[in-house]
Parts: structure tokens; C-alpha cells; sequence
């Protein structure tokens, strides 16, 4: 009867060492593939916000909204408009709890929500358990105050259908609830990574809160005709985010953070 012959020790190293290196040539695509699929699922949750707002203008004959000074955000506008907000309120790479104390603001990050659940985070009107990881571009929406006045600011969209409504950004990937970019603010001099990068109030400086390197160097973010698209982060400064942008033609290499 013939003795049964196992593994060599030799033999055993060669099959690891072609496990380990099949490992290390498959995680790189791996990774791709999940970030690829945190992507779309991102865009999917924006595809919903647009359908919210989009069904907010049909009924407001395309009318953009106003919120009561002081009072309520965006997700409180459209409320009626959507089934169930904590299955759109984040993007999939930025679920991980706010790490800012801060008492007015509660900053998120590339990774971090805004706000905290269950807790009153800003000023009076928002409701406890406001948070997200999308930010809403505030030229889209008009002050109740402002909209009465008899020279209102040119710059708030006023309309869903307009001209150029493809490239005026409505929700974004964002560190907070909403900003009012200016084509004067500066290119961040790094990469924003941590709450503390973005400056509290952000002054001069709010296109910041979207400039947060969240999907391969871009964001998502949805615009006025419902449409979704990825949005390279150079490409911010060329968006029509009010009436009256004047567009920067930045490059990646204007930003040398970039990879």
C-alpha cells in the first residue's frame, strides 16, 4: 500500500506567497469598486433631494422657496416631499459622528456628519436631531424679510427654470447645512480633512464647506433642472452658484493639494 505524500513546507510558502499576492493585486480594485459604489449611492440620495425640490417647484409654479427668517432649513421645506430622511440625509464615505463641540455650528468634514442626532445644534426654529452630510447652496432660497424688500439682492435664484440651471448647484456634498459661496473666496492653501480646517462662520471663505475632497477629488452635488453630477473641485468656481458668479477657469493644478 502506497504512503500518502503531504505539503512540503516549500510548497506550503509557494501557495501563501501566491494567495498574498493575488490579495495585493485584487485590494487595489477592491477599494476602487467600494468607492465606486459609495458614489452611486451618494448620487441616488441627491437624485432624491432633486425629485423633493423638483415637486416643490411643480407645486409653486417653479418657484423657489423662502424660509422664514430664522426658522427651518431646507429639510423642513421639504418635508412633504420625501418618505423617510435618514435613508438621504448622508452620504455613504460621511456617516461617522460630528467631532466639533463647537455650540453654534457643529462642523462636519470629508468623513463626518454636520450637527448632532438628537441635539439642538444652531440657532432657534431648527429642529433637535438636525444633521446630514449635504449642504444646501442658500442663493437657492430667499430671506421672507429679503423677498419684501423693494430692492431685493439680484443674486438669489428665484426660479427653478432658468437659464443656466444645469450648472447652478441646489444640494452638495458638504461640512455644514448650507453656505453663500462668492467667487472671491480663496482656494483653500490644504486639503480640508478635519472640522477644524473650515473656519467657524467661514467668512469669506464658505465655498470651503463643499471644497472637501469626499469621492477622488470631487463632490456630488444636484442643480436647478434636477439633474446629479460628480463635480471636480477645481471645477466649484466655475458653477453658477448666484446669478452674478463670475467664473475663476481654475485647473487642477490651481490646486496642489490635489492628487
Amino acid at each position: 500500500m502506497s504512503e500518502r505524500r503531504g505539503f512540503t513546507l516549500i510548497e506550503l510558502l509557494v501557495v501563501i506567497a501566491i494567495i498574498a499576492l493575488l490579495i495585493a493585486i485584487l485590494m487595489p480594485a477592491l477599494q476602487r469598486a467600494k468607492k465606486q459604489a459609495r458614489g452611486a449611492v451618494c448620487q441616488s440620495n441627491l437624485h432624491q433631494w432633486a425629485s423633493s425640490a423638483m415637486m416643490y417647484a411643480t407645486e409653486y409654479e417653479d418657484k423657489v422657496w423662502i424660509i422664514p427668517d430664522r426658522t427651518g432649513e431646507w429639510m423642513e421645506v421639504l418635508r412633504p416631499y420625501y418618505e423617510d430622511i435618514d435613508k438621504i440625509r448622508t452620504c455613504p464615505a460621511a456617516t461617522r459622528p460630528c467631532q466639533d463641540t463647537d455650540a453654534t455650528e457643529a462642523r462636519g468634514s470629508v468623513d463626518t456628519i454636520w450637527g448632532r442626532k438628537g441635539e439642538q445644534t444652531e440657532w432657534g426654529g431648527r429642529e433637535r436631531g438636525y444633521w446630514g452630510s449635504y449642504g444646501h447652496n442658500r442663493w437657492v432660497q430667499q430671506w421672507a424679510s429679503q423677498s419684501q424688500m423693494s430692492s431685493p439682492d439680484e443674486r438669489f435664484w428665484v426660479r427653478f427654470s432658468v437659464k443656466g440651471a444645469h450648472d447652478a448647484p441646489v444640494f452638495a456634498d458638504s461640512a455644514f447645512v448650507h453656505a453663500l459661496p462668492l467667487h472671491t473666496d480663496p482656494i483653500p492653501p490644504g486639503p480640508l480633512i478635519f472640522f477644524s480646517d473650515i473656519p467657524v462662520d467661514a467668512g469669506g471663505r464658505q465655498i470651503w464647506r463643499f471644497c472637501i475632497d469626499r469621492h477622488g477629488g470631487a463632490i456630488n452635488g444636484c442643480f436647478l433642472d434636477g439633474s446629479v453630477r460628480k463635480i471636480p473641485l477645481y471645477n466649484l468656481w466655475d458653477l453658477k452658484w448666484h446669478r452674478e458668479w463670475i467664473p475663476q477657469n481654475y485647473t487642477k493644478a490651481d490646486i496642489h493639494w490635489l492628487k
